[in-house]
């Protein structure tokens, strides 16, 4: 007899783009709602953000979290921006545990915007404990894939694990006139690429992307926003269904595709 498959909570790779997508309502937003409508039974979150990276991985270690605005040069109505979530500490020995590296707990971290501006429009209500690990800038693309793989346990315990990012993140290429401008082709192949990697389960394009794409330092000059990518593949179980709950172009080199595992 076939043994009964273990569920696996969802796991989602959002593409958050400018800070001001967390006070905008638009289609954008609206689709973000609708995805943390069907995350049924998450009883944690854990989230890793583009906008946390440390020598080594550090854990928030606060009972009550901290919106951190990090950020300069936007209206006051975005410093207003508060997402009073509770801390995921009961999870900090199990993400111990799993990782088996040593760990830094700081307790005067809060989420960053790379976290608290999806949040805000996935689970409005900010009633579900969250835990953000961060990036160690210190590993390379392979050894972040094989960290990721070590957290998929995760996903057996009703914990939603949300990688916050940019598909596509040239910020000094972006045409800030207009949102709606047209996508530049580097962008477009770039964001094929990634989308055919999921789909087709392709390990070897998202590590040695470096090699694989001749256009990606135009997509992304910096590894940051491109790293939660490479945990969300490493969670990818045999099972799971790759959709694509949102895809949208903001100012010409932004890719806003979602990525849902499920």
């Amino acid at each position: 007899m076939k043994p009964l498959e273990k569920y696996l909570t969802p796991a989602l790779f959002v593409s958050h783009g400018s800070p001001l997508n967390a006070i905008a309502q638009n289609a954008y937003t609206a689709d973000l709602n609708n995805i943390g409508d069907s995350l049924k039974n998450v009883s944690a979150i854990l989230v890793i953000s583009a906008h946390w990276e440390t020598n080594g991985i550090s854990v928030t270690n606060s009972e009550n979290i901290s919106t951190y605005h990090d950020f300069g040069g936007f209206p006051q109505e975005l410093f207003d921006v508060e997402y009073p979530a509770k801390g995921a500490l009961y999870l900090i020995p199990e993400v111990e545990k799993l990782i088996a590296e040593p760990i830094n707990k700081d307790a005067t971290r809060g989420l960053d915007h790379g976290a608290w501006s999806m949040l805000k429009h996935l689970f409005p209500k900010a009633d579900i404990p969250i835990l953000q690990l961060s990036l160690d800038r210190r590993k390379s693309f392979a050894e972040h894939y094989e960290l990721a793989k070590k957290l998929i346990p995760l996903r057996e315990q009703n914990v939603l694990i949300l990688l916050s990012g940019n598909l596509t993140h040239n910020i000094s290429n972006a045409d800030f006139r207009n949102i709606d401008a047209k996508p530049v082709d580097w962008a477009l192949e770039f964001d094929e690429t990634i989308k055919n990697a999921f789909l087709k389960n392709e390990v070897d394009t998202l590590v040695n992307i470096e090699t694989v794409s001749n256009v990606f330092r135009m997509n992304h000059p910096s590894n940051d926003h491109y790293l939660p990518l490479l945990y969300l593949m490493g969670l990818k179980s045999s099972e799971d269904k790759v959709t694509f709950p949102h895809m949208s172009w903001q100012h010409a080199t932004l890719s806003m595709r979602h990525i849902l595992l499920n």
